[in-house]
């Protein structure tokens, strides 16, 4: 049952990929498979799962606004040295 549902949420990645759909539209495609495999799970793993998905998408872009502009700083400073 993991595998299949698995297997649905890397397919419809690799369509969202391939058709260059916008940052927030594959960030909200991934998110509501996530929640979708959270309905399949006991009470109290479906509440920590629900939880985990909270974060909205101007939360997950500054974040990753955040690990994009460590990442350039590191390659910046192993240029230098």
């Amino acid at each position: 049952m993991f595998s299949n549902s698995l297997k649905w949420v890397v397919s419809a990645l690799a369509v969202l990929f391939l058709t260059g759909c916008s940052t927030a539209a594959r960030y909200h495609e991934v998110q509501a498979a996530r929640l979708s495999e959270c309905s399949h799970m006991a009470d109290k793993e479906y509440h920590e799962c629900i939880k985990r998905q909270e974060n909205g998408y101007k939360e997950f872009k500054n974040q990753q606004d955040i690990v994009l502009e460590n990442d350039s700083s590191q390659e910046h400073t192993t240029k230098n040295d």
